[in-house]
């Protein structure tokens, strides 16, 4: 398979009507998958920011698979439109939480206190044995690529499946078909 050929067969692959819910679900595997094998194979553990934005991740997969399978039956195009709203909106409240982690990585703006370190326990507090050495600040960058920090990543790829939700409800809103 030539370069030409391949170009080819990636467009056919994306101008086809199950792309953008597929791409979303798969987006969102893939993003799940990298981040629980930076926590458990690389060994970063998430801060409570981290295990925030992983929830949109979670309802994007599901909607991805829903509005996958909507149109593969022939749902009416009012349900796979509002489908591909929700994906956009979740997506952007997704985007919202990885900018609003980075920007508490870069200082930009200030963290929750909990996890920022203004208000962490002492050593001799309620919480007993548990130490502010085991509590994963918020506030640092403990990974970044290029600059770019995990919550900087999961700004763009957010905005990624956002595009991929508008991209999905401007296909179906211009009659495409379901």
């Amino acid at each position: 398979m030539n370069g030409a050929s391949l170009v080819l067969q990636i467009q056919r692959g994306t101008s086809h009507v199950l792309f953008p819910g597929v791409a979303v679900a798969v987006l969102g595997v893939l993003i799940l998958g990298g981040a629980y094998a930076f926590q458990y194979i690389g060994g970063y553990r998430p801060c409570a920011l981290c295990l925030e934005q992983r929830v949109p991740w979670f309802v994007l997969i599901v909607l991805g698979g829903a509005v996958t399978a909507a149109q593969a039956w022939s749902a009416p195009r009012p349900a796979v439109l509002a489908l591909y709203a929700v994906i956009a909106a979740v997506a952007l409240w997704g985007a919202y939480l990885g900018l609003f982690h980075a920007g508490v990585e870069y200082k930009w703006w200030p963290g929750p206190p909990d996890c920022t370190g203004t208000d962490l326990p002492d050593a001799g507090s309620i919480f007993g044995p548990l130490s502010s050495g085991q509590i994963v600040r918020c506030d640092e960058v403990v990974w970044d690529l290029f600059g770019i920090s995990m919550a900087g990543f999961n700004f763009l790829f957010s905005l990624v499946a956002a595009g991929l939700g508008g991209f999905g409800a401007w296909t179906i809103w211009n009659g495409g078909r379901r």
